[in-house]
């Protein structure tokens, strides 16, 4: 044991002092015996009988039973730091099951929102819009362009846009010469798009999000980028992604349907004049 443990200094403390108390009188010693029956009464319960037992107070093992009390302080203490620990490690796991459940809460809340809008929308412009606010505030993109397909002439055209001017988006061909393999993975596909599914990329975008009713392609969602405090797909996102790529088509179908008295090919020109274009 070194020269410095604080068990040593204390006691070498604890006799100093003692030996100047005896000094003072036989009254102060009395009364110092007095409160060590006192102390010795309250070891009888923390501390092991045996170590305690016949052993009346003196002056010759006054300072052993001081050390005695200390040790059971001391016991005492390790205990309470012993239970502080465990508390201390089970509200971090507590924590880190909150957190879990808040972060399911919010995405089991992101798909029921996202979900009940797209059944909501009657029109176009109601899916569009549900899409754009999906995208930005549940997905976090930044840029994206949402992409319709003209089916008599077999290509996509630009609907709506986040980050730029819709004006700058050329239409991409499904088939034929200038079609390529990503356009021809798209149209093969035939169901909505889920997790685990090709990101169908023609360039430097993150995903080309297929947008589909059933098995009929009815238009692409092309995320670009992120928002600037999201640098990446959260673990959540890709379900909330296969959901867009299927309501988000059923929306557009279902729009096109009421828009019509019988069933007739997507076209753009009919397209973008039902929603304003």
């Amino acid at each position: 044991m070194s020269a410095d443990d604080p068990r040593q200094s204390l006691q070498r403390k604890t006799d100093e002092f003692l030996r100047d108390f005896f000094e003072k009188g036989e009254m102060l010693v009395k009364e110092l015996i007095t409160e060590n029956d006192r102390l010795r009464s309250q070891l009888e319960t923390k501390t092991d009988p045996r170590e305690t037992e016949a052993k009346p107070v003196t002056r010759d093992n006054m300072v052993d039973l001081l050390m005695m009390r200390i040790g059971a302080l001391e016991r005492e203490c390790d205990e309470i730091r012993r239970i502080a620990g465990n508390v201390e490690e089970e509200s971090g796991g507590f924590r880190y099951r909150l957190d879990s459940l808040e972060s399911e809460h919010y995405h089991l809340a992101s798909m029921f929102v996202a979900g009940s809008q797209f059944h909501a929308a009657t029109s176009f412009d109601e899916v569009l819009r549900t899409i754009t606010e999906i995208l930005l505030n549940f997905v976090g993109a930044g840029a994206f362009v949402v992409y319709l397909v003209d089916e008599e002439r077999q290509v996509l055209f630009p609907v709506a846009r986040e980050g730029g001017l819709i004006d700058d988006i050329k239409e991409i061909s499904l088939n034929g010469e200038d079609a390529g393999p990503a356009q021809a993975a798209i149209v093969a596909l035939g169901r909505p798009w889920k997790s685990g599914d090709p990101e169908f990329q023609m360039g430097s975008e993150i995903i080309n999000l297929p947008l589909v009713s059933g098995s009929r392609l009815v238009g692409v969602a092309r995320l670009e980028s992120f928002l600037e405090q999201k640098h990446g797909f959260a673990d959540n996102d890709h379900q909330l992604l296969g959901l867009i790529s299927e309501h988000a088509g059923i929306g557009v179908e279902n729009a096109w349907i009421r828009a019509h008295t019988k069933d007739v090919p997507l076209q753009r020109q009919a397209i973008e004049h039902l929603v304003g274009a």
